[in-house]
């Protein structure tokens, strides 16, 4: 039976607008350094994610923690403007449950892509 949850499809679309426009608005202002390539690289990354949230269409809670090499975002990006953000996105994403009820659940120990995703759309 699948852990009961309850996404926020406003809240992830808020925050994933907000991580999205504040890493670009970040790369840009580091242009042609090592930053804004990392910025870039994990931009394109989350991109597809980060379109299923703005578009409310993740379907089921994701560990987002373990898709993105947490260190990426707690040394080269890691600034507030980003890891606020970045994080909201990280909680939104479990469903409405606590930490322990989220690593406890399905959705973490399988670690799947969302549907949208794994096939394609």
């Amino acid at each position: 039976m699948a852990t009961p949850f309850k996404l926020d499809h406003d809240e992830l679309a808020r925050v994933a607008l907000e991580l999205r426009n504040a890493m670009i608005k970040f790369s840009e202002s580091v242009s042609g350094s090592y930053e804004q390539e990392v910025a870039d690289s994990e931009l394109d990354h989350l991109q597809p994610l980060l379109m299923l949230c703005i578009a409310k269409e993740l379907e089921e809670p994701f560990p987002l923690l373990r898709y993105v090499n947490p260190r990426v975002f707690g040394d080269v990006l890691s600034f507030p403007e980003i890891t606020r953000p970045y994080y909201e996105l990280v909680h939104a994403m479990y469903g409405g449950m606590s930490d322990e009820e989220f690593w406890d659940s399905e959705y973490y120990k399988e670690c799947r892509l969302p549907r949208k995703m794994r096939e394609g759309r």
